[in-house]
């Protein structure tokens, strides 16, 4: 997990979009993840040092997190996302448990930073060059869901929902169709237990270079955008409730992903007890 949290991204915004748009151009492919506790947790990343796999969890969980932490090293960038991590972050940097630059994780979570990083690159190169595909969501709420990429003047070249097998044959179609020299495929589908997009990611690595995409695992932002989930007013988000609101809002969906965040106090005292205790070895 120390890995991940050091591989975690400290600059602004907008210092980030030219770092990935840079990336782009040398290498012709980059995969954009985002971090964030819940996932941290239900991944037990903080076991990372343990390769057997505990008496009670199943063969394909343990390949599962392999392939997850896999992913999230092997990804050009990874976002720091929600203000649990941060809190981790800067507690393990004060007490010397990782080495940083900073205490201070930016909060680049995918439903704000991903239309930035979009408005930013139609800034830097012509929208009539960006072809954006999207993956993921209800089939009733996809044609909502990526209306604000349209409204920025960007061509979004292929969309399928996140419930039915990706269908490679079509979006390498409207990939050859569309003919455009830079190309986001924004994924969001995922649960509270299993990454789904960073394992697909994993699965299909050659398949992104071999046809240059900008990859962005993107978690939840379709719902958000086309209206599976609502926001939380901007009073709300500027005190660090976001996630309160959201179990409040909708318990059967955010239960899960909220109870992990809230072991973040037990792991601490355990990473503190198994540091301690290294240090008396």
């Amino acid at each position: 997990m120390e890995k991940l949290l050091q591989k975690c991204y400290l600059w602004t915004p907008e210092q980030l979009t030219t770092d990935i748009l840079a990336t782009y151009q040398k290498q012709h492919f980059c995969i954009i993840n985002f971090l964030y506790y819940a996932q941290i947790h239900a991944q037990q990343l903080f076991e990372e040092q343990s390769s057997h796999p505990k008496k009670w969890e199943k063969p394909n969980e343990t390949k599962q997190r392999k392939q997850y932490t896999e992913i999230l090293e092997k990804g050009d960038y990874l976002l720091p996302d929600g203000i649990a991590l941060q809190l981790l972050y800067r507690y393990l940097t004060t007490f010397w448990f990782i080495q940083s630059t900073t205490s201070k994780l930016p909060n680049l979570n995918g439903t704000d930073f991903t239309p930035f990083f979009l408005k930013e690159t139609a800034k830097k190169i012509w929208k009539e060059n960006i072809g954006v595909l999207c993956y993921g969501t209800k089939p009733e709420i996809l044609p909502k869901a990526y209306k604000f990429i349209e409204k920025m003047g960007i061509e979004v070249i292929y969309a399928q929902d996140g419930y039915t097998p990706f269908d490679r044959w079509k979006a390498e179609k409207a990939i050859i169709t569309a003919n455009k020299s830079t190309l986001i495929l924004l994924q969001g589908r995922s649960t509270p237990t299993i990454p789904l997009q960073e394992l697909r990611t994993q699965e299909n690595y050659e398949k992104i270079k071999q046809h240059q995409l900008i990859v962005m695992n993107v978690g939840g932002l379709f719902d958000w955008r086309g209206g599976g989930q609502k926001r939380a007013p901007l009073r709300i988000r500027k005190i660090k409730l976001e996630r309160a609101w959201r179990l409040c809002s909708d318990p059967k969906r955010n239960f899960k992903k909220c109870l992990n965040t809230l072991y973040g106090p037990l792991f601490v005292i355990k990473i503190t007890r198994k540091r301690l205790f290294k240090k008396q070895k």
